[in-house]
């Protein structure tokens, strides 16, 4: 409680107008809205102008990969080398990711890297 009255007084020294202070901070307020509003607007601005110059291809790549997907014949989804998908001895990687470009990269690599340091198991 002694710490208070110690800050109270500092301020009521320094600011002995109240009414100066309140003014000074509501001055602040507005500038920090302001700010936020500027940094709103501009990344709102840098959005629609990333999304009109990225290539309409990546936009819809995940929706061709799947149409592409689903009008193979049945036998043509399955998996090649369906058998080492329940082999114990091989590792298996999950990836969760929105960005079917990224995984794909991800995946290329796993498996460029896994040919190289691992020609026995192909």
């Amino acid at each position: 409680m002694r710490s208070l009255e110690v800050m109270l007084s500092k301020v009521s020294r320094v600011f002995p107008d109240c009414s100066a202070m309140a003014s000074k901070l509501s001055a602040m307020t507005y500038n920090a809205e302001e700010e936020v509003r500027a940094q709103k607007n501009q990344a709102t601005y840098l959005v629609q102008i990333a999304g009109r110059t990225t290539p309409k291809g990546l936009h819809c790549l995940s929706m061709r990969l799947t149409a592409e997907y689903f009008a193979l014949p049945a036998e043509e989804r399955q998996l090649p080398n369906q058998q080492r998908v329940q082999d114990p001895d091989l590792y298996h990687y999950a990836v969760f990711n929105g960005n079917v470009l990224s995984c794909a990269v991800v995946v290329n690599s796993t498996v460029s890297s896994a040919m190289v340091n691992c020609i026995c198991l192909f």
